[in-house]
């Protein structure tokens, strides 16, 4: 069910935004809509299971990716066993909802509800789920997940700097090692269970801020903003939608001044002189248990492992996500990606760059990748140098250059050094990636080893962590 919201409640105002003000914003796809892919949401609607009585007012967008849409929305009923007010509701790609089914299968199987998978096990898995019709002939059925509302990504600045307030200067490195612990931690949680998340980076690990369901709608909208929105030069014959809205982002400063009027904290874990915001997992869109048929990774280039772009080779695994694991902590410590695509590849294709960049971390592609590589590319000209002593993916020439005008061994080594880290912690963290980042899955460090590192034994995060 979808229709106008009820004229009890004060109607939200879109902002269009043209020229300038757009650029370098993202939407999905509107062909996505003229196809029937995906439900066209609007601002001011309700939608919801109308036979359960479960309607829900779209607030705001919060964001969009391969497999659908997430909204804010207003909870109008909300049920004892999900009692915010607020919550998030993700309109799935038509078609794509059934490994989120599957996967929440498994946490009601091990006995795991919805607000243990929170508030345990750090994972956000729907709290219920409805059908939906709608798309260019009225008559295709969509998969709506109802879902906690989360705050802002963990590599958010805003938040690792509350996080450190108090701390002083030499040790202002504690919230984002904390942060990379308790995403380790998640990982581990779903592990245990014999799931692999898949699609596992900074985008998809969010903040649980618990206090958002004190507020108020003026309150909510202060936190996350008056909805903006670009229009379609051509929406199409259906006219629906008729312009596209940009995901809205949480500000982290707005909802700590509105808690401290209300005289609530902003509900950070750990010890006192570090706290920061529990990291919660979502989107389980590419998720998959041990059991099933292996899959192909559709994480984006920077957080593949080398199994999962050199596919002849290997595939996705649970040490799949271990390597995107890594690639998680650089982007928190350093705001950089691990392996960076630098459209520099004779062939201009953004795997062999990331594969380059590995080798300047990693040292030379072995033979058995290099070999399915070849493979997968027969009857084309090959990328690969042919001197098998050159490191680099043709660029061993770009990489001696590099290391004249750098004092580093090579660009992720330089991030780690650039990441404001004191020496001591960047060279356990460049020990702790050395033992990450390595070619074959069945050489890469466990997660009771990567937990047990130094680097991640962070002083205030729980009584059983060392002082670091």
């Amino acid at each position: 069910m979808s229709a106008a919201r009820s004229e009890s409640s004060a109607e939200i105002q879109v902002k269009i935004v043209t020229g300038d003000e757009a650029l370098g914003r993202h939407t999905e796809d509107p062909d996505f809509y003229l196809s029937g892919q995906l439900f066209p949401v609007q601002i001011n609607t309700e939608i919801g299971a109308k036979k359960a009585d479960r309607i829900f007012h779209v607030i705001n967008k919060l964001g969009y990716g391969t497999y659908g849409t997430v909204w804010l929305v207003e909870d109008t009923k909300p049920p004892a066993n999900a009692p915010s007010r607020w919550k998030a509701i993700k309109m799935h790609r038509r078609g794509t909802a059934d490994t989120d089914l599957r996967v929440l299968k498994e946490f009601k199987r091990a006995g795991i509800s919805p607000e243990k998978a929170l508030t345990e096990y750090q994972v956000a898995i729907p709290y219920e789920q409805f059908p939906i019709k709608g798309g260019p002939n009225g008559k295709t059925t969509y998969t709506c997940s109802v879902l906690p509302l989360l705050g802002p990504k963990v590599d958010n600045k805003e938040v690792l700097r509350l996080s450190n307030e108090g701390l002083c200067r030499d040790r202002d490195d504690h919230a984002r090692r904390f942060a990379c612990r308790q995403i380790a931690e998640a990982l581990q949680k779903l592990h245990n269970m014999g799931i692999a998340h898949g699609d596992f980076r900074p985008a998809n690990i969010l903040y649980y801020l618990p206090h958002l369901d004190k507020l108020s709608e003026e309150e909510i909208m202060q936190v996350y903003g008056q909805p903006e929105a670009v229009e379609l030069e051509d929406p199409g014959p259906f006219r629906e939608p008729d312009h596209l809205v940009f995901p809205a982002k949480c500000d982290i400063n707005a909802l700590r001044e509105i808690l401290a009027r209300k005289n609530l904290d902003m509900g950070f874990v750990g010890q006192p002189g570090l706290q920061v915001p529990r990291a919660t997992v979502i989107d389980m869109g590419s998720a998959w248990h041990h059991s099933w048929e292996p899959r192909h990774s559709l994480i984006p280039v920077h957080y593949k492992a080398p199994e999962c772009i050199i596919r002849h080779y290997g595939h996705m695994s649970m040490e799949s996500d271990i390597w995107a694991l890594g690639c998680s902590m650089v982007k928190i410590c350093s705001g950089h990606a691990a392996f960076p695509d630098t459209w520099e590849s004779v062939d201009r294709c953004p795997e062999t760059d990331v594969l380059a960049e590995m080798e300047y971390f990693l040292g030379p592609i072995p033979v058995p990748y290099r070999n399915a590589w070849k493979d997968r590319a027969k009857g084309k000209k090959t990328v690969f140098p042919s001197n098998p002593a050159h490191v680099g993916f043709l660029r061993y020439s770009a990489l001696k250059n590099w290391k004249k005008r750098h004092r580093a061994k090579n660009p992720l080594h330089l991030a780690v050094i650039k990441s404001e880290l004191p020496k001591e912690k960047a060279d356990m963290f460049l020990e702790l990636l050395q033992g990450i980042f390595q070619w074959f899955p069945d050489q890469r460090m466990s997660l009771e080893e990567i937990l047990r590192h130094p680097f991640l034994q962070v002083s205030g995060a729980g009584s059983e962590l060392v002082t670091g």
